[in-house]
């Protein structure tokens, strides 16, 4: 609301003006209008009178504490809270923010005005709303970013320049935006030619033939941009005379046309490649003519696309090796050799990625951060991109070319500002920096912006802009620029950004005196130079990490990076240990690794499972680039100086809470906290390859499967193994010859307990993946897959004894048998995925569970404890289907029904594996169901009458006790067979009448049907369960061995026999091929019956060839029975069609399980 609308005149000396309000209030924001201008429009006899148009306000607000409790009477305070504003001219608006504890009676304004005319908008302090009793929860609105408008998006314009030429338009008689890159970049004119009337146009005569005309006067001629309309014949007459003026090979022949190329570069196209096309370069540089200024000119020239070919094509890189490489040679040559090397093959990734689709854009972003790098490299690019009209068009019309055109479009921007600097024209300057304020807050343009600033000339007119008294709006603009500008610590490496801060003093607009000298201690950290940053990096920051304290952070961490990146090798790591030796200190990356793991419980924190931190002004995408900085110094240290062994366990651990944020961090709406954990997501990849596997692959497992330890940090423990998993498939090398795969197979023998006890807390997915990663690592040399596989049948079959044991009657809590159900669904069903398909290693998995006798007996066994408990479950199914589909059976439909694919699998089952009197009865139990069930009569039929054919015919073959079926009356039976003659076509019903007359029922009452247990679906009411499993007065069942062993101490249960722990333990006592699994190993090529292949392990060969107890054989197994056993489950007498479904289901589930058996 309105509070009050005045005109104020300062009086008396210290130019004071006063306003009091009648009550107390909390103002909002302040409205000042220019002379002339009508506040309301319902009130146009309002006129205000503000004079002059710009100065610089000083205000004082008396500050009133306000009190939530109406009884207590808070006594009246004189402080004043002082704030500062400048304005500018014409309407403008300031927000205030007097917090929800002050309000305020008294306003002093100080300032050089005459007159103020300002509205002062706010709330009245007694008519403001009472707190809230009572949290009411609402729905926090949802961001949505606003695009860029289509004029300041030159990234999606057709033409990016459209924008630089409007801004240039509003300056009268403005040249062409060509030649005014050249002036204000390449070609910079005289101070003289500024007053001259016919400048900027201000062109050589290059046809002028001087008597002795030579390279020098040659050089001197360029110095001036060519006219554009300058005729094809001058121009060539012109590359003539200079070719005619090449003599013997000289340095100062070298320096002179060098001079000449990086002076063309930038002018008329036509004259570069004529001028390169009439030289022989090869007979002007080599190795011995290149010094350090001639190298200076060509680096410049090499930011011509033609030039840098044509030097490339006449093997110049191949000169500046030889010359990199000469004794003695000076850095500084060097490097710039170098530079030179990588322009050269710089463009060659920066054409490619213009004129081939395909190409990736990675390498050519590098390519342009070199070219803007120095003012003439920078403007001899921009002019090729706005004027070659190849590349013109090409960059126009590609679409994938959006960051090209985006960088085109700033510097094309900033070379308009540049002029209207230099002319000057405040509209069009002001303009300009209004569209580099919008950009620096917009992702992408913000890192193109503010590269490009740090050049010479912008930061040296920026500083000047801020050197007015006056406020002025370009003022303002320059000191919000320049302070965004320093956000980046990157930077403070330019040596222009740090002579601007060293020189700024307090009094600016935008920039406060406490952030002024936060910007002078910035540029003093950096000039002090490495001492400095090694000082402030062996300083641990104290959580939570302040947005001061980490920027600082972040500049030593980039001065000590650059510093390790220059110089000659180990010239940066020399200086680094001098710097910190002679502060008397010691262990850098220790240092380091503090601080890591102080912006890691940051970083953390955002992600916790409890209530976030408080909001400071540290943002996550700040905290996330500070730890990526953190991590690549790390990166370059670490290989020539290892950490101890906790200090490398602690940084890997580091490393997965970073890997974990940035995972997160990747799913939030805000871009730059997207871009930073891209890029921080690939340096924990690079630092965790880069460390010893072992080492890695131990903390890894450890933490993925510390559950306790990440219900402590307050992280979700699925999560946290899932990361952990991540992280080792990437440690883990794709390829099994890879680089580096040798020392990771060594190592994962070593990690097996870990091994094992990560893989139990993996899900289904998690396991899968696991194991064929490892089997594929493997090769199976080490069966490292197989031997997780055998641990995943020995969990299946200690669970559904547990299942097995289970009695509601002594125990009617169903916590633990939903877990060990969850754990028997989940084991069917990783073997199922594991098995299936026919990869190599699926097929090497299914011939180790098939071949092998230990394998095989659990898994039979497994499969016998379903079928005696009456368990049901889709995994079940499929695991059995793929068993005896993928094994013998490869024609089998998949969309058949149950039984007739059972009865296709039954078919091919050798007539001696055959139990008659336990099939029958499973049959019995099916048909019964079949014949409650008439809805699936017609579709079965014709499968249920193959089924009693195939009784018949096996009663005949051997088996009589097949034509007897159990379970099933002799009217219920009849019944059936008049269902299916009405189901079946008529020729088949004489075969109806053949089965009936051969099967044999009894003439007691149907059987009961024996009840299903649906085990439910992986994961389905276990967090429930577990939760009830873990309450202390919850008793478990004690019946089974395993489950007390479980129930005394869960985390000392061996995962692997006590003789069998560590796979190559028995290498030094066995030979080699005792590890392998091979044909020329006895006893596992044939098929065993009972305990055969006990008496086959009592020869040496075959006892070198295991390392574990003998198993139980199935034989043995199922002659013991386990009949008779109870299971608390389901209803399975629900009268719905749905339970009679599942039943029906459930049926022929049994029959495929048997038939698995069998196989």
């Amino acid at each position: 609301m309105l509070l009050h609308w005045s005109t104020l005149e300062p009086a008396g000396p210290s130019n004071l003006a006063a306003l009091r309000f009648s009550s107390l209030v909390r103002v909002r924001s302040l409205r000042i209008f220019p002379k002339d201008a009508v506040p309301f429009a319902e009130q146009p006899e309002i006129v205000s009178v503000t004079e002059p148009e710009a100065f610089v306000l000083d205000i004082y607000f008396n500050a009133h504490p306000i009190s939530s409790d109406s009884k207590q009477k808070q006594k009246a305070t004189n402080a004043l809270v002082p704030t500062s504003l400048a304005y500018t001219g014409g309407f403008a608006e300031y927000p205030v923010d007097m917090g929800a504890e002050f309000a305020s009676r008294l306003m002093i304004v100080k300032g050089n005005f005459t007159k103020l005319s300002m509205a002062i908008y706010g709330d009245v302090a007694s008519e403001l709303p009472s707190a809230p009793s009572s949290y009411a929860p609402s729905t926090l609105p949802s961001l949505i970013s606003t695009p860029l408008s289509p004029p300041l998006d030159p990234a999606n314009s057709e033409d990016p320049t459209i924008l630089t030429r409007n801004l240039l338009s509003l300056i009268p008689d403005a040249p062409p935006l060509s030649l005014v890159i050249r002036l204000m970049f390449c070609l910079k004119p005289a101070n003289d030619d500024w007053d001259l009337p016919e400048f900027p146009y201000l062109h050589p005569d290059l046809d002028v033939d001087p008597m002795e005309f030579d390279l020098d006067y040659a050089y001197q001629l360029t110095s001036q941009p060519v006219a554009d309309d300058v005729s094809l014949d001058v121009l060539r007459r012109f590359a003539d005379r200079v070719a005619d003026a090449i003599g013997p090979k000289s340095e100062n022949q070298s320096y002179l046309v060098a001079g000449i190329l990086s002076r063309v570069a930038c002018q008329h196209r036509e004259l570069s490649r004529l001028l390169i096309d009439h030289i022989d370069i090869r007979a002007i540089f080599d190795a011995s003519t290149m010094e350090e200024d001639t190298l200076v000119h060509l680096l410049v020239a090499a930011a011509n696309p033609d030039i840098a070919k044509t030097l490339t094509a006449a093997d110049l890189p191949k000169e500046l090796e030889v010359l990199g490489r000469s004794p003695g040679l000076d850095p500084y040559v060097k490097r710039a050799a170098q530079r030179l090397i990588d322009r050269l093959r710089g463009w060659d990734e920066l054409l490619a990625a213009i004129w081939e689709p395909n190409a990736p854009f990675a390498p050519a972003r590098a390519v342009l951060r070199d070219l803007g790098g120095d003012e003439p490299s920078f403007g001899v690019a921009l002019h090729a991109f706005v004027t070659h009209p190849d590349l013109v068009a090409r960059i126009s019309e590609a679409e994938e070319l959006v960051e090209l055109r985006a960088w085109v479009g700033v510097a094309c921007v900033l070379a308009a500002y540049a002029w209207a600097d230099s002319v000057p024209n405040e509209l069009c300057r002001s303009r300009a920096f209004g569209v580099m304020r919008v950009w620096q807050g917009a992702p992408h343009y913000r890192e193109v912006l503010n590269y490009l600033l740090l050049l010479r000339q912008m930061i040296f007119r920026l500083e000047c802009m801020m050197d007015d008294d006056t406020p002025t709006r370009s003022g303002i603009h320059a000191e919000h620029i320049l302070y965004d500008l320093t956000r980046d610590p990157r930077a403070f490496l330019s040596p222009h950004l740090i002579k601007c801060l060293l020189a700024l003093q307090p009094g600016f607009s935008a920039i406060n005196d406490a952030e002024c000298t936060t910007l002078r201690t910035l540029a003093r950290l950096v000039d002090d130079g490495l001492p400095a940053a090694i000082k402030e990096l062996a300083h641990t920051p104290a959580r939570p990490v302040s947005a001061d304290d980490l920027l600082k952070l972040r500049i030593a961490t980039v001065v000590l990076a650059h510093e390790l990146e220059t110089g000659d090798s180990d010239e940066g790591e020399w200086a680094t240990l001098n710097a910190l030796w002679a502060q008397n200190t010691h262990g850098l990356p220790l240092h380091l690794l503090a601080a890591l793991e102080i912006l890691t419980a940051d970083a953390q924190a955002h992600f916790s499972l409890t209530l976030p931190p408080p909001l400071t002004r540290t943002s996550l995408a700040d905290l996330l680039a500070a730890a990526n900085e953190l991590l690549q110094v790390l990166t370059h240290l670490i290989l020539t100086y290892p950490l101890p062994g906790r200090a490398a366990h602690g940084l890997i651990n580091v490393v997965a809470d970073l890997f974990a944020s940035a995972d997160a961090a990747d799913m939030l709406t805000s871009v730059d906290s997207t871009r930073v954990a891209q890029g921080l997501r690939g340096t924990c990849v690079g630092i965790v390859r880069a460390l010893e596997p072992e080492l890695v692959l131990r903390t890894l497992l450890r933490r993925g499967a510390d559950i306790a330890g990440a219900s402590a940090a307050s992280q979700d423990p699925a999560r946290r193994a899932q990361h952990a998993l991540s992280l080792v498939d990437l440690v883990l090398p794709l390829e099994s010859d890879a680089p580096g795969a040798d020392a990771t197979r060594r190592a994962l023998p070593q990690i097996l307990p870990e091994l094992a006890t990560f893989f139990r807390v993996l899900d289904v997915d998690g396991r899968a993946h696991l194991v064929r990663r490892l089997a594929e690592l493997d090769g199976g040399v080490l069966g490292l897959a197989e031997w997780l596989v055998l641990e995943e049948l020995r969990a299946l079959g200690g669970a559904l004894r547990v299942l097995a044991a289970h009695d509601p009657a002594h125990d009617p809590s169903p916590a633990l048998c939903a877990v060990k159900a969850h754990q028997a669904v989940s084991a069917l069903r990783l073997l199922h995925d594991l098995v299936r398909g026919m990869a190599p290693t699926a097929q090497r998995l299914l011939a180790f569970i098939c071949a092998e006798p230990e394998p095989a007996g659990l898994l039979a066994a497994a499969m016998n404890l379903l079928l005696a408990t009456r368990a049901a479950s889709h995994e079940q199914v499929e695991l059995a289907q793929a068993l005896v589909h993928t094994r013998r059976y490869p024609l089998l439909h998949p969309a058949s029904m149950p039984l007739a694919l059972a009865l296709t699998a039954l078919r091919q089952v050798p007539i001696r594996n055959i139990e008659p009197d336990r099939l029958s009865s499973e049959l019995g139990d099916a048909l019964l169901v079949i014949t409650s069930n008439t809805s699936t009569m017609k579709a079965e039929a014709p499968a249920v009458l193959a089924l009693l054919e195939w009784l018949v015919e096996q009663s005949h073959a051997g088996l009589p006790q097949l034509a007897a079926l159990h379970g099933i009356s002799t009217d219920t039976f009849a019944q059936l067979c008049d269902e299916l003659a009405s189901a079946l076509p008529g020729p088949r019903r004489a075969a109806l009448e053949h089965v009936r007359m051969h099967l044999q029922t009894a003439h007691a009452e149907d059987a009961v049907p024996r009840p299903l247990v649906e085990l439910p679906a992986p994961g389905a009411p276990v967090r429930l369960a577990l939760d009830a499993l873990l309450r202390p007065h919850v008793q478990h069942p004690q019946h089974d061995p395993d489950c007390q062993e479980m129930a005394q101490d869960p985390g000392q249960r061996a995962t692997t026999p006590v003789h069998a722990r560590g796979v190559l333990n028995m290498v030094t006592v066995s030979p080699p091929t005792a590890l392998l699994r091979s044909p020329a190993v006895t006893g596992l090529t044939r098929t065993y019956t009972a305990n055969d292949f006990r008496a086959l392990r009592q020869t040496p060969s075959a006892r070198q060839n295991t390392s574990r107890l003998p198993s139980t054989h199935v034989d043995e197994f199922q002659s013991a029975g386990i009949g008779g056993i109870v299971v608390a489950g389901h209803d399975a007498h629900a009268n719905s069609g749905h339970a009679i479904q599942s039943v029906w289901d459930g049926a022929g589930a049994a029959v495929w399980v048997y038939v698995a058996v069998l196989e």
